[in-house]
């Protein structure tokens, strides 16, 4: 059995659990710290953050937010969110996510950007967070399967955003 909850990508030096998305209990845990102070903290529970968290993240940490819900390590909601930018949604390795999402009579095109718009608002998320995207690895990532965890597709698609390690 894999892994089942959030990833949220933040550039700030301090913990992010006194927001008030986060004071219902759940337990986040720092995984990473990356250069500039790019952090990647998980959120374990099987539910992903809403709209609201995100933009709440955005104004308690003021630069854009990154947030991905691991499906039993298969497969990625990803979420990104600016001050200027609407959320956006793609998912990383769209074959298993779409064997999810046929159990419930459902799409991945119905709910997700495809790969080249989803790489192109990756693009823009890096830049607006002052980052030097490599877009060819963005598109890489999106197109790409899991092997075997989707967790490694998404420090991928980090480095690809321009998040140093």
């Amino acid at each position: 059995m894999g892994y089942w909850g959030s990833l949220i990508v933040a550039r700030h030096p301090h913990p992010l659990n006194g927001a008030a998305a986060f004071t219902d209990g759940a337990h986040m845990e720092l995984l990473q710290e990356r250069a500039d102070d790019w952090r990647l903290w998980s959120l374990e529970g099987q539910t992903s953050l809403d709209e609201e968290a995100l933009i709440e993240l955005v104004e308690v940490t003021g630069r854009p937010v990154l947030a991905g819900f691991v499906m039993d390590s298969d497969c990625l909601v990803l979420e990104g969110r600016t001050r200027d930018q609407a959320t956006w949604r793609a998912c990383l390795d769209r074959a298993a996510m779409s064997a999810y999402m046929a159990e419930d009579g459902q799409s991945v095109d119905d709910w997700f950007l495809g790969p080249k718009e989803a790489a192109e608002r990756a693009v823009a998320w890096a830049r607006a967070a002052g980052l030097t995207p490599l877009p060819k690895t963005i598109a890489d990532v999106l197109s790409k399967r899991s092997d075997p965890f989707v967790e490694d597709l998404f420090q991928e698609f980090l480095d690809g955003l321009g998040i140093e390690r």
